[in-house]
C-alpha cells in the first residue's frame, strides 16, 4: 500500500505533466500570435467570428500540447491523450455521434408532445446555409472544450485515480467552465455538468476524445440545425423556416439557454448514464475473474 511520500511524488508527477500541456500550450498560442500580426493587426475581429478563431487558435495549441506531452512523458503512447489507434474505429465514433443527437432528441420530443415545447413559424431562409455556419461554429467550440477536459487531463487523471475520479473532477470543471455563459443558472450549471458526465463516460468507454467530440458536437449541433433553439444561450443567426419556444418552465425546458440547460436532458443523460455504466459491469467482473 502507498505510504503518504509516495502519493506526494504521484501528485506532482501528474501536476508537473498539467503543467507542461499547459505551458506548451501558452507558448504554442502566443508563437501563433505572433505569426498571425501582421494578417491581424488590429487583433482579433469582433462578435461571433473573432470567438470562433479565437477558439480555433486555442484548439490547435491544445493539440501541440498533446502532442508534445505525450512524445515526452508518454513514450508516444496515444492512450492517455484519448488518441490511440483504438479511439479511431468507425463503429466507436459513429455510435458516440448518435448517442449525442439521441440524448438531445428525445427530450425535445417529450417536452413537444407534453406541450411544454411548441415550434413556431419563422421567416424562411437557406437551411443548408444555417446548419453549415453552425456545423462550423461549433465543431471547433465542441473541439476546444473537450480537448481541455477530456483530452490529456482526463486521460492522466484515470490512469493515476480511476476512471470515476477522472469523470467526477472533469465534470465540475465542465459544469463550473460553464457557469459564465450568458444566463446560466444553478440547474443549467447542474445539467451542463451531466453532461459533462456523460462525455466523460463516452470517452472512459471508447477511450477516445475524438468520440467524445463527436458526441458534444450532436447535442449542440442538433439543438441549433434540427430544434432550432439555442445552445448554451448562443445564437447562431436566425432559424430558417421554424423555431423552438419553450412555453414550460426554465428549469424544465432551459429556457434560453437551449435543451441542454433543463432537466429534461439532463435526465435523459442519467439514463445514458446508467446505461453505460451497466454495459462496463460484466467486463470489470470478468477482469477481476
Amino acid at each position: 500500500m502507498p505510504d503518504a511520500s509516495d502519493r506526494i511524488d504521484e501528485a506532482l508527477g501528474v501536476i508537473g505533466r498539467l503543467v507542461a500541456l499547459a505551458v506548451v500550450t501558452l507558448l504554442t498560442l502566443f508563437v501563433i500570435g505572433v505569426a498571425l500580426k501582421p494578417l491581424l493587426p488590429l487583433g482579433l475581429p469582433a462578435g461571433q467570428e473573432g470567438r470562433v478563431l479565437f477558439a480555433l487558435l486555442i484548439a490547435l495549441a491544445l493539440v501541440v500540447g498533446h502532442l508534445t506531452v505525450t512524445l515526452m512523458f508518454e513514450r508516444s503512447d496515444w492512450t492517455t491523450a484519448g488518441l490511440s489507434a483504438e479511439g479511431w474505429h468507425p463503429l466507436r465514433l459513429g455510435v458516440s455521434l448518435f448517442e449525442g443527437v439521441l440524448v438531445i432528441l428525445l427530450p425535445a420530443v417529450a417536452l413537444m408532445l407534453t406541450d411544454q415545447l411548441r415550434l413556431e413559424t419563422a421567416l424562411p431562409g437557406a437551411w443548408v446555409a444555417y446548419a453549415g455556419n453552425a456545423l462550423l461554429v461549433l465543431s471547433v467550440l465542441a473541439l476546444t472544450e473537450e480537448l481541455v477536459f477530456r483530452g490529456y487531463l482526463m486521460g492522466l487523471l484515470s490512469a493515476r485515480w480511476g476512471p470515476l475520479a477522472a469523470i467526477a473532477f472533469t465534470s465540475v470543471g465542465f459544469g463550473a467552465y460553464h457557469a459564465f455563459d450568458p444566463g446560466a443558472t444553478a440547474v443549467s450549471i447542474a445539467a451542463v455538468t451531466i453532461a459533462g458526465v456523460f462525455l466523460g463516460a463516452v470517452r472512459g468507454r471508447t477511450g477516445s476524445v475524438v468520440a467524445a467530440w463527436l458526441a458534444h458536437l450532436a447535442i449542440d449541433w442538433t439543438q441549433v440545425a434540427v430544434i432550432h433553439s439555442p445552445v448554451s444561450g448562443l445564437e447562431l443567426g436566425v432559424p430558417p423556416g421554424y423555431r423552438t419556444v419553450p412555453s414550460g418552465p426554465d428549469w424544465l425546458t432551459g429556457g434560453d439557454r437551449g435543451l441542454e440547460g433543463g432537466a429534461a436532458a439532463a435526465a435523459t443523460l442519467v439514463v445514458v448514464i446508467f446505461v453505460h455504466y451497466r454495459a462496463r459491469r460484466p467486463a470489470s467482473r470478468t477482469t477481476r475473474s
